[in-house]
């Protein structure tokens, strides 16, 4: 013989949107309104930094380019290639000592993706057009 009760779709779903809806001890909450902040995100244990080259054409078009200043011997480069036609881009590393050294970096025209550099010690400090 079954003794489970029966509870009605409509008072179970009640149930479970007041449950969803009460704040937890651990719930954090934000403020309302067109004036609201959110907080802002804990900084991460990598920052990230940007570089931006024109392309010849289209006009107003260019090839964004993003990496990581964490410490690593590798350094992934992260590209948005919004030009017509294939761009060069010269990458400057640079070690903690001062020396210096270059990778060269072609992208496609319309073409997203990343690459990775094996540089080790050295840290890609920007990018700037051809090669």
């Amino acid at each position: 013989m079954n003794n489970k009760k029966f509870v009605p779709a409509a008072v179970l779903a009640g149930a479970v949107f007041a449950a969803l809806m009460t704040p937890s001890a651990n719930a954090v909450t934000q403020p309302e309104g067109p004036s609201a902040k959110v907080a802002a995100a804990p900084a991460s244990a990598q920052d990230v930094e940007r570089a931006s080259l024109k392309c010849s054409s289209p006009s107003g078009a260019a090839t964004n380019y993003s990496w990581g200043t964490g410490s690593s011997d590798s350094t992934t480069v992260y590209f948005n290639n919004h030009c017509s036609h294939k761009m060069d881009a010269l990458l400057h590393f640079e070690a903690g000592g001062g020396q210096k050294t270059t990778r060269c970096m072609t992208t496609n025209g319309g073409t997203q993706g990343k690459k990775r550099f094996t540089v080790t010690r050295y840290h890609l400090k920007k990018i700037t057009k051809g090669c």
